[in-house]
């Protein structure tokens, strides 16, 4: 069996023939073209112009700002610094070309970081210009390493300018800070320096002790007082507000003569009430005089006393308070002594509470006061610190200005090269043509596989297997190419020198009995697709039944193609095309096939125009139920279901499909 690769290529080689030539004529085009075209021209002469720069080595220098900027200007050198505008511009000037040009025409090549250094504690630095013009590129290249040196020079100079004015801004602003600290520290002690002072000394300590000595004294002799102020209090049954009211009262000789006068008033209405009535004018006199006298009593009363929220201006009040003897008048004045003596020291110890409550306060928050004293001495000696830093670094800087210098130098003078590329010799036509001849056909083979490889069609039968396997879909058998008959309207049937081909027919007809179910009688033979080999299989399977010793019937069920019956050398009623429902209500449309045993056919009466309504008719339906019941197999040929959909309309009438 021939490989399948190669089986791919035989049909791609029929079906993609023009494919494959036009290929080959394309590449064997190419070649003779590319054979044919004339040689390029030389090239134009070049010159390349090569200048070495080096780090120069730093001379001694006094400060740390120098040393350190050149250290920087060593790691600090670009292709950006050397092909600074300046240097451009200068040197496109002098040499009469654009800046553009120039720039193109540069190669800058720098040491990398991991090289070692040269000889003399140097890196190389190679600077490249090509030009058509050998003065032109000496001259430029001379030009170019003596301004990147003098370049290399401007930016250390202006790095340290830079770097002065940046010291200068902070300087000023490290001083106003600075004074920020110093004024702080200062309002701070010029507040709390007599506090942190004290308390260094223990003077607040023993303020505090004394305060608390004096409080116990001054408590001691409040309470000597009050219980003197009780003692009284209970001899004369007052408080200290009615004693201070009665002796008052009591001194006061006006009060006194109204007393007297309304004592004797009273006495003379006593008397006279005996004998006279309240009506009598002299009774009613001696009531007005005793009104008179108590008004005067309240009024003098209130005069003496004013309004202390105590003393109530009525004149049995007032009579009962001024009533004092000497002697309780004596010890009234020393309850109202004791009382003043009493506030005054309740005063003295409130002061003295609220001196030791704020020296507390203050002993309090001394460590707080401490802590903020330190934080802001330790804030004024780092912005000294810092400030003086910053001074320092300015005067260094300045310093350091007149030591700068470049840090490139010329390591060689610059050399001029001849840089004109070759041009290798064109290939010899002869040897291109053959090349595309032989390519030509390498292309078009290549062409013809590779179509060949992406055919998605299956053309031998490992790939239907691995195609039907990976479906899973039973294979029933694999049937051979028949010899074709002597008449091209007849189908090759396995008879005369087709009878050898029997045995795959059974084969196919055993793996369908053994696959489908038991009660399998009608079997349809249908296809996807147009001559695909349907009615070839429906018609030798019917040959295969029938030798088998089977009752077999064959229904042409294709109206829409001629019959094939004359490939079992029989032929078509012709009343059964005008009369197809009539042709299939009667028994008669079932043949007999000469010289094969045990089959039948029922021709086809095609073609139709309504192929459908027949199909869908009760007498075929008929004609199927009873050709179920009197044969052992009935096979029916539809049309592909590429053209219509016969086949579907027969599927309830059968027990299977094989495609």
């Amino acid at each position: 069996m021939a490989s399948p690769i190669l089986v791919r290529y035989q049909i791609s080689l029929q079906s993609n023939k023009l494919k494959a030539i036009f290929a080959g004529f394309a590449v064997f085009g190419v070649a003779c073209l590319l054979a044919l075209k004339p040689a390029p021209p030389g090239p134009e002469p070049k010159y390349k112009a090569i200048g070495i720069l080096a780090f120069s080595s730093p001379p001694p220098t006094t400060t740390q700002t120098a040393q350190t900027l050149q250290e920087q200007a060593r790691g600090g050198v670009s292709e950006e610094l050397l092909l600074a505008d300046r240097v451009i511009s200068t040197v496109a000037e002098q040499i009469d070309i654009k800046p553009e040009q120039l720039i193109k025409r540069i190669d800058i090549e720098l040491p990398s970081q991991g090289d070692d250094e040269k000889e003399g504690g140097t890196s190389a630095i190679e600077v490249v210009y090509t030009d058509k013009n050998p003065e032109r590129a000496n001259a430029a290249i001379k030009l170019l390493v003596t301004e990147m040196t003098a370049q290399s020079r401007l930016v250390n100079t202006s790095r340290l300018r830079a770097q002065i004015e940046a010291l200068q801004t902070r300087a000023a602003i490290a001083q106003e800070e600075l004074k920020v600290a110093e004024r702080q520290f200062y309002d701070f002690m010029s507040r709390e320096g007599s506090s942190l002072a004290s308390l260094q000394d223990g003077s607040l300590l023993t303020g505090i002790t004394a305060s608390e000595q004096q409080q116990r004294e001054v408590q001691l002799q409040i309470d000597g007082i009050s219980a003197q102020i009780r003692s009284l209090s209970e001899q004369l049954g007052l408080t200290t507000a009615q004693a201070h009211v009665a002796a008052a009262l009591s001194a006061d000789p006006i009060i006194a003569n109204i007393r007297v006068q309304l004592m004797q008033n009273e006495t003379q209405l006593q008397m006279q009430g005996e004998t006279l009535r309240p009506e009598h004018p002299t009774m009613a006199g001696l009531l007005r005089s005793q009104a008179a006298f108590e008004q005067l009593l309240v009024e003098r009363a209130n005069e003496v006393i004013g309004n202390d929220n105590v003393f109530q201006a009525v004149p049995s009040q007032i009579r009962r308070d001024s009533s004092l003897d000497p002697t309780r008048q004596q010890l009234a004045n020393r309850m109202v002594e004791l009382k003043s003596q009493q506030d005054a020291l309740a005063q003295q110890l409130a002061t003295l509470q609220g001196t030791e409550n704020e020296l507390r306060r203050s002993y309090e928050t001394s460590p707080t006061k401490q802590l903020e004293k330190a934080r802001l001495q330790q804030e004024l000696q780092l912005k000294q610190t810092f400030f003086n830093n910053i001074q320092g670094a300015l005067v260094d800087a300045e310093s350091a200005e007149a030591e700068t210098v470049g840090s490139l130098t010329i390591a060689q003078p610059p050399i001029v090269t001849d840089a004109t590329p070759e041009v290798a010799e064109p290939m010899n036509p002869i040897i291109l043509i053959g090349g595309g001849f032989v390519g030509s056909i390498v292309i078009a083979n290549a062409v013809l596989l590779v179509l060949g490889i992406l055919d998605p069609h299956a053309y031998v039968a490992k790939e239907l297997q691995a195609a039907f396997d990976e479906r899973e879909v039973a294979v029933l058998g694999e049937l051979p190419h028949l010899y074709p008959p002597a008449w091209a309207s007849e189908l090759p049937i396995l008879l005369g020198e087709n009878a050898g081909y029997l045995s795959t027919y059974e084969l196919f007809r055993s793996n369908l009995r053994r696959f489908a179910p038991k009660t399998l009688r009608t079997v349809q033979i249908v296809s996807v697709g147009e001559q695909e080999g349907k009615s070839l299989v429906a018609y030798n399977l019917a040959i295969a039944s029938a030798q088998a010793g089977k009752r077999t019937l064959l229904v042409e069920a294709d109206l829409r193609s001629p019959s094939h019956v004359g490939s079992y050398h029989l032929d078509v009623d012709p009343d059964a095309k005008a009369e197809p429902l009539s042709y299939y209500s009667s028994h008669d449309c079932i043949r007999l096939v000469p010289d094969i045993a045990n089959l039948y056919v029922v021709p086809s009466p095609g073609p139709q125009h309504k192929a459908a309504a027949i199909l869908e008719s009760s007498e075929l339906k008929r004609l199927l139920e009873d050709a179920r019941q009197r044969f052992d197999l009935v096979v029916v040929d539809t049309p592909a279901l590429s053209t219509c959909n016969d086949a579907f309309l027969l599927q309830s009438l059968t027990d299977g499909m094989v495609w």
